[in-house]
């Protein structure tokens, strides 16, 4: 029954936080029991690729043993035969079970599976993982070719959960917000307002563990306010990150500006617990040297990434790891 139904009927006092609370309760046992049994079917289908392939192992000396052998047991068993081919595929990609994670379904390893390097498997894991994709997020990502992007960008890998998270492990090269709906000579104000509107693929293409702390905050320095666009909490980093959008390319005035709002921020803003506040600023182009100098004796307080509101071309990813061999 939907909350505000339930509202408008008469109930003892405190009764719909009650049950709200125990619908969710029951939500998240469901969740729960089907992630185990999941988990079991992806630990039972490495289990018959195993056995499948040491079969064919045994007689190897016959080149149809093993096309044969998956035949007659996807008969036998009434077993869909390409799902059995799939099981066989997904036990040659993970031959070692320690290597099989609990947190990805039996869906994420079917997409993962029709990856044939390896390195791009492992990527596309990494990513699955730190972000917590669902299968759809997954299959658009492979199909916007997102590591061929990065490799073009040189993006940093997220390292393991033991190593010290840094900035410069979390943050991307380029964002890509695709998702925009602009038009053509848009304006700084267009692009807040539909990353704003949009906040939830925002969000995403950040990347996991980011909160929203406050849209157009406001600080007052000496009696004149100043609006940072979005204020973020990551909960890697444990540390607020104040973030501000331009478009165009990059100038070293906005490097002035956004450690004033860092050192405000610190001083006068962020919490006894919290890491010290970084300033994040993303602009259309960034030049690499106006960067460079311009962030000289800045250390790890401000940093400054691209963003595009398109996808580039297959000729143009193709172009770009040409000029980085």
């Amino acid at each position: 029954m939907d909350i505000k139904e339930l509202a408008k009927k008469e109930k003892p006092e405190g009764y719909v936080e009650i049950f709200s609370d125990i619908v969710y309760l029951l939500d998240k046992a469901r969740s729960q029991a089907y992630k185990a049994v999941d988990n079991i079917r992806v630990q039972t289908y490495w289990q018959i690729g195993e056995r499948v392939v040491r079969g064919e192992l045994q007689h190897k000396d016959r080149a149809d043993y093993g096309e044969k052998l998956v035949e007659n047991l996807a008969e036998d068993l009434s077993f869909d035969r390409r799902l059995l081919y799939r099981i066989v595929r997904f036990y040659r990609a993970y031959p070692i079970v320690a290597t099989v994670s609990p947190q990805l379904s039996w869906s994420h390893y079917e997409a993962l599976i029709t990856l044939q390097d390896n390195e791009i498997r492992r990527f596309y894991e990494n990513q699955l993982i730190q972000n917590r994709w669902s299968i759809r997020e997954l299959r658009k990502q492979i199909k916007s070719k997102l590591f061929e992007r990065t490799k073009t960008e040189k993006h940093v890998v997220f390292p393991k959960t033991t190593e010290l998270i840094r900035p410069e492990d979390i943050f991307k090269e380029i964002y890509h917000f695709d998702f925009l709906e602009l038009k053509k000579n848009y304006s700084e104000d267009d692009v807040k307002n539909q990353l704003l509107l949009k906040f939830e693929r925002t969000l995403k293409e950040l990347g996991f563990g980011f909160f929203v702390g406050e849209k157009e905050k406001k600080l007052i320095i000496d009696g004149i306010i100043h609006n940072i666009d979005l204020v973020l909490f990551n909960k890697s980093l444990r540390c607020s990150i104040l973030v501000d959008f331009k478009i165009g390319k990059f100038r070293s005035e906005h490097v002035g500006q956004m450690n004033k709002y860092v050192n405000y921020y610190r001083k006068n803003e962020q919490l006894d617990w919290e890491r010290e506040a970084i300033g994040l600023i993303l602009c259309e182009d960034k030049g690499i040297e106006e960067v460079h100098y311009a962030l000289a004796g800045i250390d790890e307080k401000i940093f400054v990434k691209e963003y595009k509101v398109y996808l580039p071309s297959e000729e143009e990813i193709k172009k770009k790891l040409m000029q980085n061999k």
